[in-house]
Protein backbone atom coordinates (compact mmCIF):
# COMPACT_ATOMS: atom_id res chain seq x y z
CA UNK A 1 0.00 0.00 0.00
CA UNK A 2 1.11 3.30 -0.86
CA UNK A 3 0.36 6.77 -0.04
CA UNK A 4 0.63 10.20 1.86
CA UNK A 5 -0.81 11.59 5.09
CA UNK A 6 -0.93 15.87 5.74
CA UNK A 7 -0.75 16.90 9.19
CA UNK A 8 -1.47 20.83 9.41
CA UNK A 9 -1.54 23.16 12.36
CA UNK A 10 -1.94 26.98 12.87
CA UNK A 11 -3.93 28.41 10.24
CA UNK A 12 -3.65 25.42 8.10
CA UNK A 13 -0.47 25.74 7.43
CA UNK A 14 1.54 22.43 6.12
CA UNK A 15 3.78 21.38 8.41
CA UNK A 16 4.60 17.83 7.58
CA UNK A 17 4.30 15.55 4.54
CA UNK A 18 4.61 11.96 5.49
CA UNK A 19 5.13 9.37 2.63
CA UNK A 20 4.56 5.36 3.36
CA UNK A 21 4.29 2.06 1.99
CA UNK A 22 2.07 -0.97 4.01
CA UNK A 23 2.93 -3.86 3.03
CA UNK A 24 -0.05 -6.08 4.06
CA UNK A 25 0.18 -9.99 4.75
CA UNK A 26 -1.79 -11.95 2.35
CA UNK A 27 -4.21 -14.21 4.53
CA UNK A 28 -8.00 -15.20 3.36
CA UNK A 29 -10.76 -13.65 5.05
CA UNK A 30 -13.63 -14.45 6.95
CA UNK A 31 -16.72 -13.01 7.55
CA UNK A 32 -17.00 -14.91 10.65
CA UNK A 33 -13.82 -12.96 11.96
CA UNK A 34 -14.93 -9.55 14.09
CA UNK A 35 -13.97 -7.03 12.47
CA UNK A 36 -13.31 -4.54 15.24
CA UNK A 37 -10.89 -6.69 16.74
CA UNK A 38 -7.41 -5.26 16.37
CA UNK A 39 -7.53 -3.27 12.89
CA UNK A 40 -6.51 -0.72 14.75
CA UNK A 41 -5.05 2.98 12.08
CA UNK A 42 -2.29 5.07 13.03
CA UNK A 43 -3.57 7.83 13.93
CA UNK A 44 -0.85 11.11 13.34
CA UNK A 45 1.55 11.43 10.63
CA UNK A 46 4.20 12.27 13.56
CA UNK A 47 2.89 9.32 15.61
CA UNK A 48 2.76 7.29 11.93
CA UNK A 49 6.30 8.35 11.64
CA UNK A 50 7.21 7.16 15.43
CA UNK A 51 5.78 3.82 14.68
CA UNK A 52 3.41 4.56 17.12
CA UNK A 53 5.72 5.78 20.36
CA UNK A 54 4.20 8.35 20.80
CA UNK A 55 2.47 7.99 24.39
CA UNK A 56 5.15 9.99 26.14
CA UNK A 57 5.47 12.40 23.40
CA UNK A 58 2.04 13.13 22.74
CA UNK A 59 2.39 17.10 22.46
CA UNK A 60 -0.25 17.58 19.37
CA UNK A 61 -4.45 17.26 19.11
CA UNK A 62 -3.37 13.31 18.33
CA UNK A 63 -2.94 12.94 22.23
CA UNK A 64 -6.24 12.79 22.82
CA UNK A 65 -6.15 9.20 21.31
CA UNK A 66 -2.32 8.70 22.36
CA UNK A 67 -2.51 9.91 26.09
CA UNK A 68 -4.64 12.77 27.22
CA UNK A 69 -2.72 14.09 29.29
CA UNK A 70 -0.04 15.41 26.86
CA UNK A 71 -2.65 18.10 26.16
CA UNK A 72 -1.49 20.23 29.12
CA UNK A 73 2.23 20.56 27.17
CA UNK A 74 0.25 22.76 24.42
CA UNK A 75 0.36 26.42 25.22
CA UNK A 76 -1.09 27.88 22.00
CA UNK A 77 -4.32 27.44 20.55
CA UNK A 78 -3.59 24.34 17.35
CA UNK A 79 -5.54 22.94 14.52
CA UNK A 80 -4.82 19.97 13.34
CA UNK A 81 -5.86 17.87 10.52
CA UNK A 82 -4.80 14.91 8.79
CA UNK A 83 -5.81 13.37 5.02
CA UNK A 84 -4.37 9.84 3.84
CA UNK A 85 -4.38 8.76 0.70
CA UNK A 86 -4.20 4.86 0.75
CA UNK A 87 -3.44 2.10 -1.97
CA UNK A 88 -3.59 -1.35 -1.36
CA UNK A 89 -2.48 -4.27 -3.58
CA UNK A 90 -2.75 -7.96 -3.43
CA UNK A 91 -1.28 -10.94 -4.82
CA UNK A 92 -2.45 -14.30 -4.15
CA UNK A 93 -1.87 -17.62 -5.99
CA UNK A 94 -4.72 -20.62 -6.29
CA UNK A 95 -3.48 -23.40 -7.68
CA UNK A 96 -0.27 -22.08 -9.25
CA UNK A 97 -2.79 -19.77 -10.65
CA UNK A 98 -2.21 -15.85 -9.78
CA UNK A 99 -4.47 -13.18 -9.44
CA UNK A 100 -3.93 -9.25 -8.29
CA UNK A 101 -6.36 -6.95 -7.59
CA UNK A 102 -6.20 -3.26 -5.76
CA UNK A 103 -8.01 -0.84 -3.71
CA UNK A 104 -7.59 3.39 -3.72
CA UNK A 105 -9.42 5.67 -1.07
CA UNK A 106 -8.49 8.85 0.03
CA UNK A 107 -10.26 9.62 3.42
CA UNK A 108 -9.95 12.29 6.48
CA UNK A 109 -8.01 10.76 9.37
CA UNK A 110 -8.30 13.87 12.02
CA UNK A 111 -9.99 16.96 12.38
CA UNK A 112 -9.75 19.21 15.69
CA UNK A 113 -8.88 21.88 18.11
CA UNK A 114 -6.78 22.39 21.10
CA UNK A 115 -7.51 25.24 23.28
CA UNK A 116 -5.49 25.86 26.44
CA UNK A 117 -5.50 28.15 29.33
CA UNK A 118 -3.71 30.01 30.60
CA UNK A 119 -2.66 28.97 33.69
CA UNK A 120 -0.36 30.74 36.94
CA UNK A 121 1.88 28.02 36.49
CA UNK A 122 1.39 24.04 35.02
CA UNK A 123 -0.58 23.83 31.77
CA UNK A 124 -4.63 23.39 31.35
CA UNK A 125 -5.72 22.96 27.94
CA UNK A 126 -9.27 21.49 26.48
CA UNK A 127 -9.74 19.35 23.08
CA UNK A 128 -12.06 18.65 20.96
CA UNK A 129 -12.09 17.06 17.38
CA UNK A 130 -12.41 13.44 15.31
CA UNK A 131 -10.08 10.57 15.00
CA UNK A 132 -10.08 7.60 12.92
CA UNK A 133 -9.33 4.85 14.94
CA UNK A 134 -10.09 1.55 12.77
CA UNK A 135 -9.32 1.34 9.09
CA UNK A 136 -11.32 -2.21 7.31
CA UNK A 137 -10.80 -1.41 3.60
CA UNK A 138 -9.46 -4.46 1.67
CA UNK A 139 -9.63 -6.67 -1.29
CA UNK A 140 -9.04 -9.88 -2.31
CA UNK A 141 -9.41 -12.34 -4.95
CA UNK A 142 -8.55 -15.92 -6.09
CA UNK A 143 -8.87 -17.42 -9.48
CA UNK A 144 -8.06 -21.18 -10.81
CA UNK A 145 -9.23 -24.68 -11.19
CA UNK A 146 -9.30 -26.28 -8.07
CA UNK A 147 -7.06 -29.28 -8.49
CA UNK A 148 -8.34 -31.23 -5.17
CA UNK A 149 -10.76 -34.10 -5.87
CA UNK A 150 -14.60 -34.05 -5.14
CA UNK A 151 -13.91 -37.26 -2.24
CA UNK A 152 -10.95 -34.42 -0.82
CA UNK A 153 -13.75 -31.20 -1.52
CA UNK A 154 -17.31 -31.89 -2.01
CA UNK A 155 -17.55 -28.28 -2.77
CA UNK A 156 -15.83 -26.95 -4.66
CA UNK A 157 -13.16 -29.83 -5.83
CA UNK A 158 -12.37 -30.17 -9.81
CA UNK A 159 -14.16 -26.94 -10.42
CA UNK A 160 -12.81 -23.72 -11.72
CA UNK A 161 -13.24 -20.94 -8.68
CA UNK A 162 -13.47 -17.20 -9.28
CA UNK A 163 -14.25 -15.21 -5.78
CA UNK A 164 -13.98 -11.57 -4.98
CA UNK A 165 -13.83 -10.16 -1.23
CA UNK A 166 -14.75 -6.94 -0.75
CA UNK A 167 -14.34 -5.11 2.67
CA UNK A 168 -14.91 -1.41 3.02
CA UNK A 169 -15.23 0.96 6.39
CA UNK A 170 -13.97 1.99 9.55
CA UNK A 171 -14.33 3.64 12.83
CA UNK A 172 -14.40 7.16 14.02
CA UNK A 173 -13.97 8.64 17.34
CA UNK A 174 -15.48 12.06 18.24
CA UNK A 175 -13.91 12.83 20.97
CA UNK A 176 -13.44 15.61 24.12
CA UNK A 177 -10.53 15.81 25.85
CA UNK A 178 -8.77 17.53 29.30
CA UNK A 179 -5.32 17.51 30.78
CA UNK A 180 -4.46 19.52 33.72
CA UNK A 181 -0.79 19.43 35.45
CA UNK A 182 -1.83 18.49 39.31
CA UNK A 183 2.39 18.53 40.22
CA UNK A 184 4.96 20.51 38.60
CA UNK A 185 6.00 17.44 36.41
CA UNK A 186 3.22 15.67 36.74
CA UNK A 187 -0.09 15.70 33.77
CA UNK A 188 -2.99 13.73 34.38
CA UNK A 189 -5.79 14.03 31.11
CA UNK A 190 -8.91 11.99 29.90
CA UNK A 191 -10.82 11.70 26.96
CA UNK A 192 -14.22 10.82 26.36
CA UNK A 193 -14.93 9.37 22.86
CA UNK A 194 -18.08 8.81 21.25
CA UNK A 195 -17.60 6.07 18.43
CA UNK A 196 -19.61 5.44 14.78
CA UNK A 197 -18.82 3.81 12.00
CA UNK A 198 -19.97 0.90 9.38
CA UNK A 199 -18.25 -2.52 8.05
CA UNK A 200 -19.52 -3.28 4.56
CA UNK A 201 -18.49 -6.82 3.64
CA UNK A 202 -19.08 -8.60 0.35
CA UNK A 203 -18.23 -12.33 -1.28
CA UNK A 204 -18.90 -13.19 -4.80
CA UNK A 205 -18.15 -16.26 -5.50
CA UNK A 206 -18.55 -18.29 -9.15
CA UNK A 207 -17.36 -22.23 -9.38
CA UNK A 208 -18.25 -23.91 -12.92
CA UNK A 209 -17.12 -26.92 -14.29
CA UNK A 210 -14.98 -26.18 -16.99
CA UNK A 211 -13.40 -29.11 -17.63
CA UNK A 212 -16.72 -31.31 -17.82
CA UNK A 213 -15.48 -33.53 -14.84
CA UNK A 214 -19.04 -33.19 -12.56
CA UNK A 215 -21.81 -35.70 -14.16
CA UNK A 216 -24.39 -33.08 -12.94
CA UNK A 217 -23.59 -29.40 -11.74
CA UNK A 218 -22.23 -27.16 -14.99
CA UNK A 219 -21.69 -24.38 -12.16
CA UNK A 220 -22.84 -22.63 -9.03
CA UNK A 221 -22.65 -18.81 -8.00
CA UNK A 222 -23.08 -17.45 -4.06
CA UNK A 223 -23.53 -13.87 -3.09
CA UNK A 224 -22.97 -13.27 0.75
CA UNK A 225 -23.13 -9.31 1.84
CA UNK A 226 -23.01 -8.38 5.42
CA UNK A 227 -23.80 -3.94 6.08
CA UNK A 228 -22.84 -3.42 10.01
CA UNK A 229 -23.09 -0.01 11.93
CA UNK A 230 -21.33 0.65 14.78
CA UNK A 231 -22.31 2.95 17.96
CA UNK A 232 -20.50 3.37 21.54
CA UNK A 233 -18.61 5.17 24.00
CA UNK A 234 -15.29 4.84 25.75
CA UNK A 235 -12.73 6.64 27.66
CA UNK A 236 -9.47 6.87 28.28
CA UNK A 237 -6.90 7.67 31.31
CA UNK A 238 -3.43 9.69 30.90
CA UNK A 239 -0.84 10.38 33.08
CA UNK A 240 2.73 11.80 31.87
CA UNK A 241 5.49 12.12 34.79
CA UNK A 242 8.67 13.90 33.89
CA UNK A 243 11.32 12.33 36.61
CA UNK A 244 14.25 14.11 34.97
CA UNK A 245 14.52 16.62 32.08
CA UNK A 246 15.68 13.70 30.21
CA UNK A 247 13.12 11.35 31.33
CA UNK A 248 9.48 10.65 30.74
CA UNK A 249 7.48 8.39 31.65
CA UNK A 250 3.44 7.70 30.95
CA UNK A 251 0.79 5.13 31.89
CA UNK A 252 -2.83 5.21 29.71
CA UNK A 253 -5.80 2.83 30.68
CA UNK A 254 -8.54 2.12 28.28
CA UNK A 255 -11.86 2.04 29.50
CA UNK A 256 -14.64 0.44 27.03
CA UNK A 257 -18.12 1.46 27.53
CA UNK A 258 -20.66 0.55 25.49
CA UNK A 259 -20.46 -0.87 21.82
CA UNK A 260 -23.38 -1.89 19.61
CA UNK A 261 -23.83 -3.03 16.46
CA UNK A 262 -26.97 -2.74 14.03
CA UNK A 263 -26.21 -5.85 11.16
CA UNK A 264 -28.29 -6.43 8.07
CA UNK A 265 -27.00 -9.42 5.97
CA UNK A 266 -28.19 -11.60 2.09
CA UNK A 267 -27.23 -14.72 0.95
CA UNK A 268 -27.84 -15.35 -2.38
CA UNK A 269 -26.93 -18.64 -4.50
CA UNK A 270 -27.30 -20.23 -8.28
CA UNK A 271 -27.51 -23.81 -9.10
CA UNK A 272 -27.44 -24.75 -13.01
CA UNK A 273 -27.09 -28.64 -13.99
CA UNK A 274 -26.08 -30.27 -17.09
CA UNK A 275 -30.00 -30.98 -18.10
CA UNK A 276 -30.90 -27.33 -18.56
CA UNK A 277 -32.32 -27.26 -15.06
CA UNK A 278 -31.57 -24.37 -12.44
CA UNK A 279 -32.37 -23.56 -8.63
CA UNK A 280 -31.92 -20.44 -6.61
CA UNK A 281 -31.86 -19.57 -2.78
CA UNK A 282 -32.59 -15.45 -1.21
CA UNK A 283 -32.33 -15.59 2.21
CA UNK A 284 -31.49 -11.81 4.43
CA UNK A 285 -32.30 -10.57 7.52
CA UNK A 286 -31.49 -8.07 10.62
CA UNK A 287 -29.66 -8.14 14.17
CA UNK A 288 -28.59 -6.40 16.43
CA UNK A 289 -25.86 -7.32 19.29
CA UNK A 290 -23.61 -5.31 21.71
CA UNK A 291 -19.88 -5.98 21.83
CA UNK A 292 -18.03 -6.24 25.57
CA UNK A 293 -14.56 -5.15 24.66
CA UNK A 294 -11.88 -5.12 27.33
CA UNK A 295 -9.59 -2.95 29.02
CA UNK A 296 -6.50 -1.71 26.99
CA UNK A 297 -3.19 -0.50 29.65
CA UNK A 298 -0.26 1.04 28.40
CA UNK A 299 2.96 2.09 29.34
CA UNK A 300 5.51 3.87 27.73
CA UNK A 301 9.24 5.98 28.62
CA UNK A 302 11.22 8.20 26.46
CA UNK A 303 14.28 10.19 27.35
CA UNK A 304 17.57 11.57 25.68
CA UNK A 305 20.47 9.48 26.63
CA UNK A 306 22.95 12.25 24.98
CA UNK A 307 22.13 15.49 23.13
CA UNK A 308 20.04 15.26 19.92
CA UNK A 309 19.18 12.00 20.28
CA UNK A 310 16.03 10.44 21.48
CA UNK A 311 14.50 6.98 22.11
CA UNK A 312 10.72 6.21 22.75
CA UNK A 313 9.51 2.71 23.91
CA UNK A 314 5.87 2.14 24.41
CA UNK A 315 3.92 -1.14 25.61
CA UNK A 316 0.10 -1.75 25.11
CA UNK A 317 -1.28 -5.17 26.62
CA UNK A 318 -4.71 -6.24 25.62
CA UNK A 319 -6.74 -9.33 26.38
CA UNK A 320 -9.08 -10.02 23.15
CA UNK A 321 -10.27 -13.63 25.14
CA UNK A 322 -12.19 -11.13 27.46
CA UNK A 323 -14.48 -10.13 23.97
CA UNK A 324 -18.06 -11.10 24.23
CA UNK A 325 -21.07 -10.87 22.19
CA UNK A 326 -24.88 -9.91 24.44
CA UNK A 327 -25.83 -12.19 21.25
CA UNK A 328 -23.72 -14.13 18.37
CA UNK A 329 -24.40 -12.39 15.37
CA UNK A 330 -24.98 -15.89 13.65
CA UNK A 331 -25.63 -19.28 14.42
CA UNK A 332 -22.20 -20.57 13.67
CA UNK A 333 -20.30 -17.93 15.88
CA UNK A 334 -19.96 -17.83 19.61
CA UNK A 335 -18.50 -16.32 22.09
CA UNK A 336 -16.26 -19.52 22.82
CA UNK A 337 -14.64 -18.30 19.83
CA UNK A 338 -12.91 -15.83 21.45
CA UNK A 339 -11.72 -17.93 23.70
CA UNK A 340 -10.26 -20.91 21.67
CA UNK A 341 -9.56 -18.55 18.58
CA UNK A 342 -8.17 -15.04 20.25
CA UNK A 343 -5.66 -14.39 22.67
CA UNK A 344 -4.20 -11.82 24.62
CA UNK A 345 -1.79 -9.68 23.09
CA UNK A 346 1.35 -7.51 24.04
CA UNK A 347 2.35 -4.75 21.54
CA UNK A 348 5.58 -2.74 21.72
CA UNK A 349 6.57 -0.25 19.61
CA UNK A 350 10.72 1.94 20.14
CA UNK A 351 11.69 4.49 18.09
CA UNK A 352 15.34 6.19 18.30
CA UNK A 353 16.39 9.29 16.40
CA UNK A 354 19.88 10.02 16.64
CA UNK A 355 21.42 13.16 14.74
CA UNK A 356 24.20 13.64 12.55
CA UNK A 357 26.31 17.13 13.00
CA UNK A 358 28.02 16.46 9.44
CA UNK A 359 25.34 15.43 7.22
CA UNK A 360 22.69 17.17 9.41
CA UNK A 361 19.71 14.38 9.23
CA UNK A 362 17.54 12.10 11.67
CA UNK A 363 17.98 8.17 11.30
CA UNK A 364 15.68 5.95 13.04
CA UNK A 365 14.53 2.55 13.54
CA UNK A 366 11.17 0.90 14.45
CA UNK A 367 11.00 -2.37 16.16
CA UNK A 368 8.61 -4.07 15.61
CA UNK A 369 8.13 -3.19 12.38
CA UNK A 370 4.62 -1.24 11.99
CA UNK A 371 2.06 -1.54 9.15
CA UNK A 372 3.73 1.23 8.08
CA UNK A 373 7.26 2.33 6.86
CA UNK A 374 7.77 6.23 7.61
CA UNK A 375 10.40 8.32 5.97
CA UNK A 376 9.78 12.07 7.56
CA UNK A 377 11.70 15.14 6.33
CA UNK A 378 12.46 17.73 9.00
Amino acid sequence: MKGGIIMFKHRLSVICLLLFIIIVPLHKASAQQEITVGNDFIVGARSAGMGGAFATVADDFTALYWNPAGLSQIKQIEFFGGLSHEKLEYETNYFNSPATTFISSTKPNSVGIVLPIPTYQGGLAFAFGVNRLQNFDSRRMIKGFNERSVEDEPEFGQLYIDELNKEFGGIYAWSLGAAVDIAPNVSLGGSLNFLSGNYDYELRLDADDTKMLDSELTGFSYKDSISTDYFGVDGKIGLIARIIPQVKLGLTIDVPLSFSAEEYWSQDSYYLYDDGEDESTYEDGTTSYDISRPFRFGGGISFHPIPESAIAINATYTDWTQTKYSEPPSEDISNEDFVNDYRDTLKIKSWWRNYYPRTGKDKGWIYPRPPSICTIKY
